[in-house]
């Protein structure tokens, strides 16, 4: 609709520019064909014109004897005269006028005697005698009389006979009426077009500040355009499906790891009552393996639901808590733990089990990569930046975009399910906390997670 709107305003715009500017120019001939004394004579005219409009609009007017044009023509040409009568009012000389001397007057005294006061009279005569050139102008109609002469003209002034001269105001007195429409119906599109706008950056605002995970929120329908309406509406279905579809999934996804996990745990206590042997072994390792996998989609799935986050959690606390509680399995493989806290405290608005599930899910995936004899380094500073870092191999560019999806593993034959990183990102997301992955200088990988501390 706006594009439309802009394609007629430019096709507008430009029929007004061809029909004001391009056409006049094309069309016309100059009147005075370049005789200095013909465009003094139209300079005169025109000011007796002006004269004649400007007093019959009321308002102030300068006498004409003020004018520094005929004060000009009037110092060129001793004999110069000039004459009005807009209708009993008399200015300059008309003792001697034409207006007389051509019965012009008994003309108006006839047509005050008409019967038919409505129609209009016009004469028009070029004067050129001994005393030099002049014109005659007499209109009279619907009871109005307009009437100009000047005489005596015969040396001219110095002006320039340009068009640009007389363009501005040729315009402006022959398309006055075209302009202003065009310049209200300019107004009108844009005061359509700024409203419009308005209404979609309104739209766009919603849009963006949908949150993925709660659908509920809809597009505002009212106060919008009717071309837009059914749009908004569409868009609103849509967003009912994937919020329907959406609610479907995690409650399949739920359900399904929690009724898992009690057939899980019978099987692996029948297991256990097996004799000894590697097949036992295999078995309750699989077991072991699929149980672990039930109680990762239960925990992502219960981070996507919607949790108040109103307690101050200490992460300077949480990571001591999670190395202390794989302290002993990192010593089996001699690898150290270590944590290099720039503060002593560093607060922030969360839930202390997410926050320790998140930092012990980096710390694990950090030890399964460090080297035996190796060290993992968690590192906090002062701006709430957590970062976790490991001395293995590091990661390959092509993995570092996909390592938080879920299920996504490097490399893909690894143990585990790749829930672990989907888990710490979805708690991420939940604090508002950045995350990200790198390679770190002088080998292996950095963790970092940094969320919004509370001063």
């Amino acid at each position: 609709m706006l594009g439309q709107m802009t394609l007629l305003t430019v096709i507008f715009i430009g029929g007004m520019v061809y029909y004001l500017g391009v056409r006049p120019i094309l069309e016309s001939t100059p009147a005075t064909d370049g005789d200095p004394l013909l465009l003094t004579g139209s300079e005169v005219v025109r000011t007796l014109s002006r004269f004649i409009q400007d007093s019959r609009s009321g308002g102030d007017v300068a006498p004409l004897e003020a004018s520094p044009l005929l004060r000009q023509v009037r110092e060129r040409n001793p004999r110069f005269r000039y004459y009005l009568r807009i209708d009993d009012r008399e200015f300059g000389s008309g003792a001697d006028s034409y207006y007389r001397k051509m019965q012009l007057d008994e003309i108006t005294r006839l047509r005050r005697r008409s019967a038919y006061p409505d129609l209009c009279t016009q004469v028009g005569n070029a004067l050129d005698g001994d005393d030099g050139q002049g014109s005659v102008s007499y209109i009279d109609c619907n009871g109005q009389l307009n009437y100009y002469e000047y005489s005596g003209l015969q040396h001219p002034l110095d002006l320039d006979a340009s068009l640009a001269r007389y363009y501005p105001q040729w315009v402006w007195s022959g398309s006055r009426g075209l302009v202003l429409a065009g310049a209200g119906m300019f107004l009108i599109f844009t005061l359509i077009v700024m409203i419009n706008v308005v209404m979609i950056r309104r739209i766009t605002a919603v849009t963006k500040s949908f949150d993925p995970k709660n659908l509920e929120r809809k597009l505002p329908e009212k106060g919008l355009p009717s071309e837009v309406v059914p749009l908004v509406k569409a868009v609103n279905e849509m967003i009912s499906k994937v919020d329907e579809a959406q609610k479907r999934r995690d409650f399949f996804l739920s359900t399904a790891a929690h009724e898992m996990r009690t057939p899980l745990t019978v099987l692996r206590t029948r297991l256990e009552m097996l004799g000894d042997g590697p097949v036992k072994d295999k078995l309750v390792g699989d077991v072991g393996r699929l149980t672990s996998l039930a109680n990762q989609l239960l925990k992502l799935m219960s981070i996507n639901s919607d949790r108040r986050l109103d307690t101050l959690v200490d992460l300077v606390a949480a990571c001591r808590k999670v190395i202390a509680e794989r302290e002993l399995l990192a010593e089996v493989r001699g690898i150290a733990l270590q944590l290099e806290s720039a503060v002593p405290t560093q607060r922030i608005v969360g839930d202390a089990g997410l926050i320790e599930v998140a930092i012990a899910n980096l710390v694990d995936n950090a030890i399964s990569f460090s080297p035996d004899g190796g060290r993992v380094v968690l590192a906090l500073d002062g701006d709430g930046r957590l970062s976790v870092r490991d001395f293995g191999p590091g990661i390959p560019e092509e993995n570092l975009s996909t390592l938080f999806e879920p299920f996504a593993k490097f490399p893909p034959n690894r143990n585990g399910h790749g829930l672990g990183l989907a888990i710490v990102k979805a708690v991420a997301v939940l604090h508002g906390a950045g995350i990200r992955a790198d390679n770190a200088a002088g080998g292996g990988a950095v963790f970092t997670l940094h969320f919004e501390h509370v001063d």
